[in-house]
């Protein structure tokens, strides 16, 4: 599901060739300094004799909280103009 014309309502030059990463949830950490919002994938596992749902995650988006506040306002100012 790769949609190429997203309308991003910014000043952004975003390549072509860049890594589109699709996340089933997130999770959050950090501490006193810095936030990472955590991308998690589901996976089903088959190892022949059970299925089993694992969650993993290859990537981290670490940031200030300055930064982190912005994201948050960002995010529901975008929401909720396109419910």
């Amino acid at each position: 599901m790769i949609d190429n014309n997203v309308d991003i309502k910014s000043k952004i030059n975003i390549d072509d060739n860049s890594k589109v990463v699709y996340a089933s949830s997130f999770g959050v950490g950090g501490n006193n300094e810095e936030l990472r919002l955590i991308v998690i994938n589901n996976k089903l596992v088959n190892d022949g004799e059970d299925i089993e749902l694992i969650n993993e995650s290859d990537l981290q988006i670490v940031m200030n909280y300055n930064t982190a506040i912005k994201l948050n306002k960002l995010l529901n100012r975008y929401i909720a103009q396109n419910k």
